[in-house]
């Protein structure tokens, strides 16, 4: 947990702050007041903030690279309970070659609905307590000073780690217990906003107390975080389109979207906007659609399923990319091996973000992913991915493979080509059950004429389980046979 110990201006732990002398040294930051709240650092960016690739709208370029992200994030409320510290989880990410995190600026005080074992809690607004009859309630029209310096704590140490950070404006209440829990439910606050026991009023442009609230809050968010080039705004996390309905969900999104070009038009850098999914609402301002868990059991559209219906290609989706934003090994019981499966074929299937939810980050569980996932990252490294795009069609049809295989591809003609196999059945509703076996893949791939770079490597610990050189032609296929493997296996070939 980082000190308390504090300078002045009372903005960062003297721990976090010497954490920071790696940046210190590249940008300039100035420590100003906004009104009497908090601190705001202003770093000097060398590059804009986070993007689609113009090269190929279906990966980032960050920092003047490009890139795909990957991560396992421990926990999103982070800046609302006392007792979590991100500065281990930041770290250990980081240690791992992750490049995000995901952080939610909305959270009602119930521990249920945030986390496991959640104390302490933290509003963006200012805290009245009425000791007499042994309540808080919060002012809506006073800012908690805390809690934005916890917030710019947070990203300055992701940015200076290399961490992207997709922060989440708002997100679904789910039931009325949680709406009971927030600050905007009437009892909660002393300006009695929110005035109703319907808990998806809060993810609607009807209720206009709820409304205006929380676009002064969004409207701080976005101006605060302005100044760095490490964010990008989700406009509602799992917005609840399945109850409010797709018209009122279309509505609210629109809302958000003309909301954050409002307050960015006169500010220096403009920020990607990512929502969830495709299915319920488009719009061209949109970067990144989200998708959660790899089946969407009839709710919404899982990640696999947004692969099979397309979305990962131009034809179907032009102007976007696609994001697995949210897996999870503790609620829906996956374990880490069957969150590999997933994750390695969302991205070798052309997705261009993945992320996993884990509570128990620091688990055995937990580290396991935390390997594979890195692995995944050093694969997608190896090769050129911008010139890639989702496509099979080097295997030929004479390829014998193993029974009940899933496979994804891609490839750039005469110059990368990558495929995925994995053993996974669709038997739990959200995601794989990992079915391990004897497997082999015998396939035969037809290239141009060239010499290339083969391997075939072990996902769950980068192991090259073979490598060699192979020679391609247009007059013979080539004769690729896959090592023997028990789960999953990757397979990259690269023109020399």
């Amino acid at each position: 947990k980082a000190s308390v110990m504090m300078i002045w201006p009372p903005c960062f732990p003297v721990s976090v702050i010497v954490s920071f002398v790696p940046l210190l040294m590249l940008m300039l930051l100035m420590l100003v007041f906004v009104g009497t709240v908090s601190c705001s650092p202003v770093p000097q960016l060398q590059h804009p903030p986070v993007q689609l690739h113009p090269e190929n709208n279906k990966y980032f370029l960050f920092r003047g690279k490009p890139e795909v992200l990957i991560s396992a994030t421990e926990g999103y409320f982070f800046l609302y309970y006392d007792n979590l510290s991100y500065s281990p989880f930041l770290y250990d990410a980081a240690s791992h070659g992750f490049n995000l995190a995901r952080l939610f600026m909305m959270a009602p005080n119930n521990s249920d609905f945030a986390c496991l074992n959640c104390t302490g809690y933290y509003s963006p607004w200012a805290s009245v307590r009425d000791d007499a009859a042994g309540t808080v309630k919060y002012n809506l029209t006073q800012w908690n000073p805390t809690w934005w310096s916890r917030l710019h704590e947070y990203v300055l140490l992701a940015s200076s780690l290399g961490l992207v950070v997709e922060i989440s404006l708002s997100t679904q209440m789910y039931n009325v217990d949680n709406w009971h829990a927030c600050p905007l439910y009437y009892k909660n606050n002393i300006q009695g906003v929110g005035n109703t026991e319907y808990w998806w009023a809060f993810n609607t442009i009807n209720h206009t107390d709820i409304l205006g609230v929380m676009d002064s809050f969004m409207s701080r968010v976005v101006t605060e975080l302005n100044p760095y080039d490490n964010v990008y705004f989700e406009l509602c996390n799992e917005p609840p389109s399945q109850t409010i309905g797709a018209v009122a969900t279309s509505q609210y999104a629109t809302h958000i979207l003309d909301l954050i070009q409002k307050v960015e038009a006169p500010l220096q850098n403009k920020h990607m906007k990512s929502f969830q999914d495709a299915s319920v609402f488009q719009d061209k301002r949109i970067s990144v659609y989200n998708f959660h868990f790899a089946f969407g059991f009839g709710w919404w559209v899982g990640a696999i399923d947004a692969l099979d219906k397309g979305y990962n290609t131009r034809n179907v989706l032009s102007y976007a990319t696609i994001a697995f934003n949210e897996a999870d090994i503790v609620f829906t019981g996956e374990t880490a091996e069957e969150s590999r499966l997933e994750g390695w074929e969302f991205l070798l299937g052309g997705g261009a973000l993945y992320n996993n939810l884990n509570y128990e980050y620091f688990s055995q569980q937990g580290q396991n992913l935390h390997t594979y996932l890195g692995c995944l990252s050093t694969f997608m490294h190896k090769f050129d991915f911008l010139g890639v795009s989702p496509d099979t069609s080097f295997l030929l049809p004479s390829s014998r493979l193993s029974s009940g295989v899933h496979m994804r591809g891609l490839a750039q003609q005469g110059r990368t080509y990558a495929a995925y196999f994995h053993h996974g059945t669709v038997e739990k509703v959200t995601h794989y059950l990992l079915t391990p076996g004897q497997w082999h893949e015998d396939l035969q791939i037809k290239i141009p004429q060239g010499s290339y770079s083969l391997q075939w490597v072990l996902p769950c610990n980068c192991t090259i389980l073979s490598s060699g050189l192979v020679q391609g032609g247009s007059n013979s296929s080539l004769h690729a046979p896959s090592p023997l493997y028990t789960e999953d296996i990757s397979l990259l070939i690269v023109a020399l």
